[in-house]
């Protein structure tokens, strides 16, 4: 897998995953870079490791999600609105299953990203460079869904749930197809705002739907 060559990309796993009412991964779209590496990176990627690089330790900070949720988000009282998508998760989470506030939930999940490139530029979504790549990142979560078997996977980017959808399709996985969802990004306005696709629910709403109907 790919994270032999980039360990820090190790998706977050609750202290209390195996235990959780409901197994959930949830996938965002991909890792950034501070803006000083824009366009640094490239398919190469995928054969070099992270150490290769000689990036900063601000920029191997931003790729450790797993970490980020755990020293930045749990541990912290500092509410980092960057950071908003994983406390929207957790709250709704808890309070689906009576799991306390985002602090407490967030143990019960898992977290990572579909892409495992980072992000040309920061702060912009990810350009998917072809087929080959997109049945790269389809194949590393058919690996981490296997390790994790979460009964329910979904996932907070809509890129990322088209690329997905795209190669599983192709794939045939239909079982893996059967357990995924797809939300709006918990950081975007769609979060709290009706949508037309989901009967006038938010994207807060649909997930609330989606867990409820899986519990």
């Amino acid at each position: 897998m790919i994270y032999n060559l980039h360990p820090e990309l190790t998706p977050f796993i609750g202290k209390l995953y195996p235990k959780a009412p409901l197994k959930v991964l949830f996938l965002g779209e991909s890792h950034y870079l501070p803006a000083v590496y824009n366009h640094k990176v490239g398919q190469e990627w995928y054969e070099r490791s992270t150490v290769s690089y000689r990036f900063s330790a601000e920029a191997l900070a931003w790729l450790n999600t797993a970490a980020i949720i755990r020293h930045d988000v749990i541990e912290s009282n500092y509410k980092n609105p960057a950071h908003n998508i994983y406390r929207n998760i957790g709250k709704i989470y808890g309070e689906v299953f009576a799991k306390g506030d985002y602090p407490q939930a967030l143990e019960y999940i898992a977290f990572g990203n579909y892409f495992l490139r980072p992000a040309e530029v920061c702060g912009e979504s990810i350009i998917i460079n072809g087929w080959e790549e997109e049945v790269c990142s389809f194949q590393q979560l058919v690996a981490l869904e296997k390790q994790l078997q979460p009964a329910l996977i979904v996932f907070v980017s809509k890129k990322a749930y088209e690329s997905f959808v795209r190669v599983a399709q192709a794939e045939g996985a239909t079982a893996l197809l059967s357990k995924t969802k797809s939300v709006p990004h918990p950081n975007s306005a769609w979060w709290n705002r009706s949508i037309t696709q989901y009967e006038g629910r938010s994207g807060k709403e649909e997930l609330v739907r989606i867990l409820l109907g899986k519990r």
